[in-house]
């Protein structure tokens, strides 16, 4: 009994130690020379580890951000501060896989770390350069989907889209300004308490569909908990997924129509417990797409931030008519030994194997430096049930990493009309494979640091752009919205009943 007590009194002790140190944390105040310190080190890691730091800003370009952010930092820094002064230099690297999150601490309530913050209570969609309410969180029922926000606390949404996106997180790979503005919509509540702090109400000016008169509202603030049972209650029937992560649907049987909508290439705990794998779910489409000889095959790829790599090359293989290479990784020897403590960290006899056979593997240094496999094949296309008909495939700034490959190969090997907006992901290749992090020493803030270069193989005679564009551009539109009807999906059909491809 007195171990049990003693036990309990341990656990609330810590508990409460805990959440001192972490309202402390959220409080404190940073030097100078502490920003600097964290700063440099930011700089120095990007510099060693990250497997190709200049694809996409020079040396020089980098060097001199570095040094003009260092000398603006003077007196002391919140966390905020902190956070806002290092971004710029980790979005400079332009890579999709190397961003800094804002951690729990920046995503909290400052002065009771135990109580949730309070967001905007609203998901919102951008068309035609206009905020619209997708589905309303709030307790005023009167703003319905489709009412256009035209202002929050008195900033116009011009003003605040402009301000979430230079700070926004994740930006896709590049120079990617249609990636930029995906992630600000997408994560429009993270960023927005980023950037304004906590905030219990939101003024708001809104404009309702037929109306030219708009109305003022003081929104309350709700929790991410809060806002997920409204979503059960008034939302329904909302992501109701009962097909895992890639599905099939006959669109039409006359035409010889059907979709394949591929959400991810990373299987969940709910996936598996389902007895679905991806190898094994995709079997069985491209039989039906055979068995009900599928002349016309749409293939979704929006918003599908990627995953494992093997099931989007399995995927592809489906596609190709001869063997081919599929991607090639390369470490830096930095990057290589990064790896080897990182896995030191977690077991010593895993970390023991695990370098055993980095060592034995990649032992093929190229021109450029890089230890690559030497375990490098072909992939040979799959003998049964290849699709050869037409392929039409749906992209936009959220198909990035793996399902940016898949669609880079298909592109690069003369195959599919891509409809839809720019891709999120580079054309050539990215930096992922396997990853670090980089922990300041300071703040403790972390940045998410990829160690091996991904090149995809490909032809760039074919496509010399960084990111790629759509054959067809198209964009929702606010009737389409209203309606709940895919624009892009409407586009690719009236392609298909005109008979009109590209590849």
């Amino acid at each position: 009994m007195k171990k049990a007590k003693m036990k309990l009194f341990l656990r609330y002790t810590l508990g409460i130690l805990l959440v001192i140190s972490q309202m402390h944390s959220v409080a404190q105040t940073y030097s100078a020379s502490e920003i600097k310190e964290d700063l440099t080190k930011l700089k120095n890691e990007l510099e060693q580890y990250h497997p190709d730091p200049y694809k996409y800003i020079s040396k020089e370009r980098f060097a001199f951000l570095y040094d003009s952010l260092t000398q603006k930092i003077s007196g002391k820094y919140s966390l905020r501060e902190a956070y806002f002064l290092f971004l710029p230099l980790v979005q400079a690297i332009g890579c999709g896989h190397t961003h800094m999150a804002p951690d729990r601490r920046l995503l909290s309530k400052a002065n009771a770390y135990s109580q949730q913050p309070k967001f905007f209570p609203f998901s919102v969609r951008l068309i035609n350069n206009k905020l619209l309410v997708s589905r309303n969180y709030s307790a005023d029922k009167k703003i319905t989907r489709g009412t256009e926000i035209i202002e929050i606390d008195g900033q116009p949404i011009s003003t605040v889209l402009s301000q979430l996106e230079k700070i926004s997180y994740y930006n896709g790979d590049g120079i990617n300004p249609e990636a930029r503005k995906y992630y600000t919509i997408r994560e429009f509540r993270k960023l927005y308490y980023l950037w304004k702090g906590e905030k219990e109400n939101f003024l708001i000016s809104y404009l309702k569909q037929g109306q030219n008169k708009p109305k003022t509202a003081k929104i309350e603030g709700q929790s991410i908990d809060y806002m997920e049972k409204m979503l059960e209650t008034r939302y329904p029937d909302v992501d109701e997924d009962t097909t895992g992560i890639v599905s099939y649907r006959l669109i039409d049987s006359t035409q010889k129509v059907a979709m394949v909508d591929i959400r991810s290439f990373m299987y969940g705990a709910k996936d598996y417990g389902r007895n679905m794998n991806f190898e094994g779910e995709t079997r069985k489409i491209f039989r039906k797409l055979e068995e009900n000889k599928i002349e016309n095959l749409i293939l979704d790829l929006r918003g599908n931030s990627g995953g494992i790599i093997e099931y989007s090359v399995f995927f592809l293989r489906y596609f190709a008519n001869q063997p081919f290479d599929a991607y090639k990784v390369g470490f830096k020897e930095e990057g290589l030994q990064r790896l080897k403590q990182d896995y030191k960290k977690y077991d010593a006899y895993l970390a023991k194997e695990a370098a055993a056979r980095i060592n034995r593997e990649f032992t093929l240094k190229n021109s450029e430096g890089y230890l690559e496999s030497k375990y490098q094949q072909k992939q040979r296309p799959h003998d049964e049930f290849r699709y050869n008909k037409n392929l039409y495939v749906l992209i936009n700034s959220g198909t990035f990493s793996a399902a940016a490959l898949l669609v880079s190969k298909l592109h690069n090997m003369g195959m599919g009309t891509f409809v839809g907006m720019a891709c999120g992901g580079a054309y050539d290749g990215c930096s992922a494979a396997q990853f670090s992090s980089i922990k300041l020493p300071n703040t403790e803030l972390e940045v998410s640091l990829p160690l091996g270069r991904v090149l995809y193989n490909i032809d760039l005679n074919k496509y010399s752009k960084p990111i790629l564009k759509p054959d067809f551009e198209v964009n929702s539109n606010v009737e389409d919205f209203l309606n709940n009807e895919d624009t892009v999906l409407k586009y690719t059909l009236n392609l298909i009943k005109s008979k009109v491809k590209v590849r």
